[in-house]
């Protein structure tokens, strides 16, 4: 289930996004969940399965479509069917279009339309 994200979810936000990024300093993670506090095209979305947040994905809203930003699971629920998982569920809870905003999200979002 996905769940917009809150602030008293930024460590485990930031926690999971760390999954997704070369770059782990807790700087540049604070200030990328923060994004999507302050900027209001931005959404951020926690994946809860049972009581435990094991995936996060991130949208950047634009021009009517949802170009996803960031999508990462914990490693044990890692794999690209739980990935289409996520894409579902935020395709449906948004109905928009989403695309890939980066090389990665982009050919992830390709295998996951042509499923």
């Amino acid at each position: 289930m996905l769940v917009k994200y809150k602030k008293l979810n930024e460590r485990t936000a930031m926690g999971l996004i760390a999954f997704s990024c070369e770059v782990k300093d807790p700087k540049y993670l604070l200030e990328t969940v923060q994004a999507y506090e302050q900027e209001e095209d931005r959404q951020l979305y926690l994946y809860k399965q049972d009581e435990d947040f094991v995936g996060v994905i991130g949208f950047k809203l634009v021009d009517g479509h949802a170009e996803l930003s960031h999508i990462a699971l914990s490693p044990s629920f890692r794999g690209e069917r739980m990935s289409y998982t996520l894409l579902d569920a935020a395709a449906k809870m948004m109905r928009l279009d989403i695309i890939g905003s980066t090389e990665e999200t982009s050919r992830l979002v390709e295998k996951w339309k042509n499923q």
